[in-house]
């Protein structure tokens, strides 16, 4: 109740709840109103999807970070890390399904489109057929498979599910008309109009349809074809070889009075249903022909992080090998081998230039790209990378990009003169370091005698190792007869906790107290702590605590350094 009600009223709440917690319970609502004719959970089910959709999905048809909501429409901050669970995909489309079923209209198909071809077909190694925990969407990224034999998440139970029900949604029907959805090859039964229908097409990389009828006697009822919002102008249906007129094509009633112009212009990118009322008969053949074009997709809050877009089909850029991934030691500690670094994602300096003239496909690699003259990187600013695109669902078993950096020239002026300054930065405390140490690494714990109380936990965020918890942890850094010291500590913001109150010890004082709050985006944060001379004077080695406060808890450590001050 506490989270369905506030969706009666359409609140938003959705902000630090759990994903694929909240999901389900959508789908019970949608599917106690059709028993209970209650208003209230179709409002609740219907407003969540809508609210999920549009201001809280990735352009791949998945949500969350860490397997939780952010705030709505603030995706720019948070394509990076771990986004995409695939049983809040799966869910979602249930959920879709459903709601389609109650009111057919063309934005749930249009999400069902997008989630199934982009997400749910790149969620299935399609060698080996193992699931993906997370398929994220973000810069340098990798797919999380599952390895069946070590761990079987939820994902790979609603993976099993989620591939054995391509064919759901594909085509509804009631009383004398059917909805074709999704152009994907199949083979539908129509037993109330004894009508058998067959569909092959070499959609998504091909834009041809062909739809062939068998019919038990001569029919008359109504097809509507779903015409996609992104297919062009060159979107055409054939019946028995012959075009359809262009007004027959042509969207639902426009209006002429201004107060709609708005309300019109969403319609662009709305799919609708062309339909075609006449007797169907056993040799009909329907044809279309689903023009696409390249075209970028904006982050909601930030109009310089894009996803490339060929129709409906996200275009991932192939940045190489995966790495490999540290494997997790039995038990709670993350393993002490660090993970690959992760190749650098090129900032593509094109704006405000329009997508096709930076982007070109490749001579005789149908739904193969390449982003060509404007990829830089910061490490290597002078040279222009070249990268391949490929429908994300179809990169497997590489590094890719599904979100990019589109900024000018201006910009990318900027953001190079900060790198250049965050370098140097940078170096200045590596020589200023007397000893580095990083929690949750096991062999690191050891070398600096660890010690920690209850529920004090290993996590990896953003590919790093960490320590966070409720009550204490405290480990020993030499000194090496300094007396002038800081203590230089990164932490980790968390969307799930609006804030992380605790206080910071030099051998059993306290030298400050810390509040990490909560940031549209987790991100990494640096603070510096001046220690007591009169703390470390005298001493080889200093032991360093972190305690949090009465209902509160520590922020993820990621490292901690002693520095020369």
């Amino acid at each position: 109740a506490a989270f369905v009600d506030p969706l009666k009223r359409h609140q938003d709440n959705l902000a630090g709840t759990h994903g694929n917690t909240q999901v389900p319970k959508m789908v019970g609502s949608a599917a106690r109103y059709l028993y209970t004719g209650d208003g209230g959970d179709l409002l609740a089910a219907s407003f969540f999807w809508d609210t999920v959709v549009q201001h809280h999905t990735y352009a791949t048809g998945g949500h969350g970070m860490n397997e939780y909501f952010g705030r709505p429409d603030e995706l720019g901050a948070r394509v990076d890390g771990r986004t995409s669970e695939s049983c809040n995909v799966y869910n979602m489309l249930k959920l879709t399904r459903l709601l389609f079923a109650v009111y057919p209209d063309p934005h749930y198909a249009d999400f069902l489109e997008r989630a199934l071809f982009d997400h749910v077909l790149g969620s299935i190694d399609p060698e080996d057929g193992r699931m993906c925990y997370m398929v994220p969407v973000g810069r340098a990224v990798q797919r999380e498979y599952q390895d069946m034999f070590r761990s079987f998440t939820c994902c790979v139970g609603s993976g099993m599910e989620n591939h054995a029900l391509h064919g759901l949604g594909i085509y509804y029907e009631s009383g004398d008309k059917l909805w074709i959805n999704i152009y994907a090859p199949s083979t539908a039964e129509w037993t109330q109009a004894g009508a058998r229908l067959k569909m092959e097409t070499d959609f998504p990389e091909g834009e041809s349809v062909k739809i062939s009828l068998t019919m038990e006697k001569p029919r008359d009822f109504v097809l509507a074809l779903r015409r996609p919002w992104w297919a062009t102008r060159d979107f055409l249906v054939k019946i028995n070889g012959q075009p359809l007129p262009p007004e027959a094509l042509a969207p639902p009633s426009k209006s002429n009075n201004p107060q709609y112009a708005f309300a019109e212009k969403a319609k662009e990118k709305t799919s609708y249903y062309v339909e075609i009322k006449r007797q169907w008969k056993t040799g009909d053949v329907v044809e279309l022909t689903l023009p696409k074009v390249l075209h970028l997709e904006p982050a909601p809050d930030d109009p310089t992080i894009v996803a490339i877009m060929w129709g409906p089909l996200v275009l991932a850029g192939d940045l190489g090998p995966e790495r490999e991934r540290p494997r997790r030691a039995e038990g709670a500690q993350p393993a002490s081998k660090p993970a690959e670094p992760r190749p650098a994602a090129p900032v593509l300096v094109a704006a405000p230039r329009p997508v096709n003239e930076w982007v070109k496909p490749v001579a005789d690699k149908p739904g193969i790209f390449r982003i060509i003259g404007v990829g830089r990187t910061l490490t290597n600013p002078e040279t222009i990378t070249e990268v391949d695109l490929v429908p994300f669902y179809r990169l497997h078993r590489r590094t890719y990009s599904g979100y990019w950096d589109y900024i000018s020239e201006q910009e990318w002026a900027k953001r190079l003169a900060a790198h250049r300054a965050a370098e140097e930065r940078k170096k200045a405390i590596e020589a200023a370091t007397l000893v580095l140490f990083q929690p949750g690494d096991t062999k690191a714990e050891q070398e600096f005698n660890f010690q920690a109380g209850e529920k004090i936990v290993a996590a990896r965020v953003m590919g790093r190792n960490s320590r966070r918890g409720p009550t204490w942890f405290s480990f020993d850094l030499p000194t090496q007869g300094a007396t002038s010291l800081v203590l230089f500590v990164t932490y980790y913001t968390d969307e799930r906790q609006p804030e992380m109150r605790f206080d910071i010890l030099a051998e059993g004082q306290k030298v400050s107290e810390e509040k990490v709050e909560r940031v549209a985006s987790p991100r990494f944060v640096e603070k510096e702590y001046p220690l007591p001379v009169n703390l470390v004077q005298g001493k080889t080695k200093i032991t360093i605590g972190f305690q949090a406060q009465a209902g509160s808890e520590i922020a993820p450590v990621v490292e901690v350094r002693l520095l020369r001050k």
